[in-house]
């Protein structure tokens, strides 16, 4: 390791910071424009490279910190491409696809790495807060009217389209929703703290406006595991991880099981997406463990996708690519639960993922660039420690250099032993 000085180190940092500061912004300002102009149109074609270019500048900037773990996901992440470009002719696919697995360890690791200092929190967690209070006002206010007589707050009214449509929309709410309540947390001031309470109110407000089914219960979710008081998350921190243990194992079953039973309709008939989507995935052995060419699925005029994430990492990677992706998470959750001093406020980070992974069970918010960095942060974010109540580490010596006192005491040893 090299010897960085400490102002380096900050500079490096800071830099850092407003990269991945910048990268969510970005994500977040194409579902609050909306995608409807050429020029927005453009930067969301473009967001598979935008992406993975700043995910990899951030990761070289902190290469000084990477540990041996780290190292090794890096490598994987690079095996990744590597094993899944020799397929790309079955799957109909190209490198900026191929490297969809390796984007999410780089952002995980990014956010892990940089060491977002309360001020940097403080920014971001009003950052989010804008964004889901902009959102809020163009769902009040652009949203189409109801039918004569109806409320907008009533179940029955199916709003079909906004500037994109809802359950973009409610993907947003929920994503800067949970960003802002978690970082706000984090900062532990009382005033911050009672912050998160507004919003709770404006997220779950917004997705039943909007009816995005998903979205509104993930919050719900997030919402009621988030109210518990941290000593009593610490408590019962094990349950989070075999929690998710148990979800990340059954879930490809279990969506096998809802798409080809007749009985059964959870989903609002996306389990007849999920049949024909396991149909095609097992008409040629090999897709079933590396993937399949783009799939769609028609409904009337109506042209869809695999509305649901689990799925969409099956078309896209198979078996082989859900089971990386799924071992990575589990690492990363397993890893901050054992450790005796997990606080409370990481454990939030875990719980708002979580409530992620379930509105994944109903939309591809986990696989699409302009996805990954705002969903995937909470997962590397769930390693920020305030550093006044930790010890930090000091980036700017070297670490296999002995310090003054170590060498002092070395030297009264040697002497004790001549004697």
């Amino acid at each position: 390791m090299e010897r960085i000085k400490k102002s380096t180190s900050d500079i490096l940092n800071l830099t850092s910071a407003c990269i991945l500061i910048g990268m969510t912004l970005l994500c977040f300002f194409l579902w609050t424009k909306g995608i409807g102009t050429q020029e927005m149109f453009n930067i969301y074609a473009s967001m598979n490279r935008y992406m993975p270019i700043g995910a990899t500048i951030v990761l070289l900037l902190n290469v000084y910190r990477l540990k041996m773990d780290d190292l090794i996901w890096i490598g994987v992440a690079i095996l990744s491409i590597i094993f899944f470009h020799q397929f790309d002719e079955l799957r109909q696919a190209d490198f900026l696809q191929d490297i969809t697995i390796a984007l999410i360890i780089f952002i995980v690791l990014d956010f892990k790495l940089v060491e977002f200092t309360k001020g940097m929190r403080l920014i971001f967690a009003g950052l989010m807060a804008m964004i889901l209070l902009i959102t809020a006002y163009r769902i009040f206010t652009e949203i189409p009217a109801p039918a004569a007589g109806m409320s907008i707050w009533d179940k029955s009214n199916k709003l079909q389209e906004i500037w994109i449509n809802t359950n973009t929309i409610g993907s947003s709410v929920m994503c800067s929703g949970f960003l802002a309540a978690t970082l706000l947390q984090s900062l532990e001031w009382t005033w911050a703290k009672l912050l998160k309470y507004p919003v709770y109110f404006v997220a779950l407000a917004c997705t039943w406006v909007v009816q995005s089914q998903a979205a509104f219960l993930a919050v719900m979710v997030f919402v009621f595991f988030d109210l518990w008081p941290n000593f009593l998350k610490e408590k019962i921190k094990w349950g989070y991880g075999i929690g998710y243990s148990f979800f990340l194992i059954g879930i490809f079953p279990l969506s096998l099981f809802l798409a080809n039973s007749s009985n059964i309709d959870l989903f609002t008939g996306r389990e007849d997406i999920w049949k024909h989507f396991y149909d095609t995935l097992f008409k040629v052995k090999e897709q079933f463990w590396v993937g399949m060419p783009p799939f769609t699925f028609q409904r009337g005029q109506q042209i869809l996708g695999n509305h649901n994430s689990y799925n969409a990492t099956l078309g896209q990677f198979g078996l082989v690519g859900l089971v990386l992706m799924s071992l990575f998470i589990l690492y990363n959750v397993w890893l901050i639960i054992v450790k005796e001093n997990t606080h409370g406020t990481q454990l939030s980070f875990i719980i708002a993922f979580f409530a992620v992974l379930l509105q994944s069970t109903m939309e591809d918010t986990l696989m699409a660039p302009y996805w990954i960095p705002i969903t995937f942060c909470l997962l590397g974010l769930a390693w920020q420690k305030n550093s006044e109540a930790d010890d930090v580490i000091d980036y700017s010596v070297n670490v296999f250099v002995p310090t003054e006192e170590e060498n002092f005491e070395v030297k009264a040893t040697r002497r004790s032993r001549r004697s």
